[in-house]
């Protein structure tokens, strides 16, 4: 893989992937990454069994042919910052973030390690990320919160790695009824663009646009131009006016710099 100019991409997916080899959407990241010339490192800070995970993508990875597998866990802010870091996501042609809990890649937002994700990506670089590596990769991440009410309390956030700019990703939407929440983290940051990934789902992002893949939908909240009346009490209603609700299933397009939508070349209409 050529990655000295072109600019690189991003496969954002919702988590619970199908990791049977020629499963989908792995084996698409593998391709993007240069397949048998692939050198892919696994970030597994959000884990608490890095071990099981190392050992559960390393197989599907070598069965699509990828020989080169690094890991990186950082478990601090001193490790993202290191040398070692730098240098093993210097050398990658794709980046992969495991799930697990969004707050441990808390201690990648500002580091050395989330800058050279930036470079690279610039040049060529593929990242991707499931679940919670998933959320991460927007401007803001989304921590936790549930319930079936859009409030102020129905949700927590942080900064992310701002790879996806103005966004805000949540993960194994449609499985576990997270409209809510997303809904109420748009609600408080507008200028977001809400993007719900169910399982077994990704977005492929290539500059302004991304494609839709695998086997579910995703749900794209746009508030922009919405009318919201933040209440009294952070547990109590928003009131919130004019949003634009989009669905899109597999081979539907998204541009992020007009926020429009698009029937893809490739998608099934009937």
């Amino acid at each position: 893989m050529d990655d000295g100019g072109a600019p690189g991409r991003l496969l954002i997916i919702g988590g619970a992937e199908d990791r049977c080899c020629g499963a989908g959407l792995l084996e698409r990241f593998a391709e993007l990454c240069g397949g048998e010339r692939a050198r892919i490192v696994l970030v597994t800070t959000a884990t608490g069994q890095p071990d099981q995970v190392r050992a559960d993508y390393e197989q599907v990875f070598r069965k699509l042919g990828v020989q080169r597998l690094a890991e990186l866990r950082m478990h601090g802010r001193a490790d993202a910052d290191s040398d070692e870091a730098a240098a093993t996501l210097a050398g990658a042609t794709g980046v992969f973030f495991s799930g697990g809990d969004q707050s441990r890649l808390r201690t990648l937002v500002g580091s050395r390690s989330a800058e050279v994700l930036r470079q690279r990506l610039a040049c060529g670089l593929v990242v991707a990320g499931t679940s919670a590596g998933a959320t991460a990769l927007g401007y803001t991440m989304i921590l936790g919160g549930n319930g079936a009410e859009v409030s102020a309390a129905a949700v927590r956030t942080g900064p992310g790695l701002g790879l996806v700019p103005k966004s805000l990703i949540d993960m194994h939407f449609g499985e576990r009824g997270r409209l809510p929440r997303l809904l109420s983290a748009v609600a408080l940051d507008p200028g977001n663009l809400g993007i719900g990934i169910d399982e077994n789902t990704g977005i492929l992002v290539e500059g302004t646009l991304f494609e839709v893949l695998g086997s579910g939908v995703v749900t794209v909240v746009d508030a922009e131009d919405a009318t919201v009346v933040h209440a009294a009490g952070d547990c109590d209603p928003i009131t919130l006016f004019g949003v634009q609700l989009h669905l899109l299933p597999a081979g539907c397009l998204f541009d992020f710099a007009t926020r429009t939508p698009a029937i893809g070349p490739g998608h099934d209409r009937y």
